[in-house]
């Protein structure tokens, strides 16, 4: 392969400072973590992203996820407060109680979250996406043309299936793209115009990236880390060293992101248009 500049920088240890980067997927606050983190400060999140290059970091908060959806909330809404450009913020629901669902979601889009997170194995195990609970959840993205990250281990996917094909104004990213059953997702992004396949994935699947690039989706594949439950440098790394063209990699690290979040504008550096 010829000269790649992001494997040039990844072995001299500099930033990614000539292109857009963001990562899709992540999270603050360490509530009911079944695992310590090393200073998960907002401060210390900010100096590694600038240490990577990552221009801009979508979160929604452990507390939320873990069923504390309006305390969580508010905690991302001060991320995005405090730290304007650099973070991204995701709302979440609580499922169980569908009555508070619309108010909480009024109140955070108001606080300036502009993405939704889902996990149907969160705070409510046995809540699937396909559940009556779900509804008013996406029926409000889809309102507010808010992007969906949906928690995904393979068979959640056919639980999403029918409020893809009904809400064609959310643009949907999968989470843990090849979890499980890696051809559903490849089919699901080739067959929805509004599905993203988002990378975040401990196992790290070896050849993922250039499967997915060589299946026609470079335009559909996102980068998300994970973080802080995963380090967005070793996550990085595999669309840093994939085997495949620095246009690609320019896509899946930040442009496709900026398009599915509809972002309006490059988020930090001025020298992506």
């Amino acid at each position: 392969m010829t000269s790649d500049i992001f494997i040039e920088k990844a072995f001299a240890g500099k930033p990614l400072d000539h292109c857009l980067v963001i990562d899709a997927h992540g999270h603050i606050g360490c509530e009911d973590a079944s695992f310590p983190f090393v200073n998960p400060s907002l401060d210390r999140i900010v100096a590694s992203m600038d240490r990577m290059g990552i221009d801009l970091f979508c979160v929604s908060s452990l507390m939320s996820i873990y069923g504390d959806a309006g305390r969580g909330n508010r905690e991302v809404e001060e991320a995005v407060a405090e730290y304007p450009g650099r973070f991204f913020g995701y709302m979440c629901a609580d499922i169980g109680y569908p009555e508070r669902i619309i108010p909480e979601m009024e109140r955070s889009l108001a606080g300036g979250v502009r993405g939704v997170k889902v996990w149907s194995r969160g705070a409510r195990p046995g809540l699937g996406y396909d559940h009556p609970n779900y509804q008013p959840v996406f029926e409000f993205a889809h309102a507010h043309s808010l992007p969906v990250l949906a928690h995904t281990w393979g068979g959640e996917l056919d639980e999403l299936k029918p409020s893809i094909e009904r809400f064609g104004n959310i643009n949907w990213m999968l989470a843990h793209t090849a979890s499980a059953d890696k051809p559903k997702y490849i089919q699901f992004a080739r067959e929805y115009g509004n599905v993203y396949l988002e990378l975040a994935l401990s196992s790290c699947l070896r050849g993922l990236v250039e499967e997915l690039v060589s299946a026609g989706l470079v335009d559909k594949t996102i980068w998300g880390s994970d973080a802080t439950f995963i380090g967005a440098s070793q996550q990085i790394g595999r669309v840093l060293f994939a085997q495949i063209p620095p246009d690609d990699k320019e896509k899946i690290l930040g442009l496709n992101a900026r398009r599915a979040l509809r972002l309006p504008v490059a988020p930090r550096k001025n020298s992506v248009s």
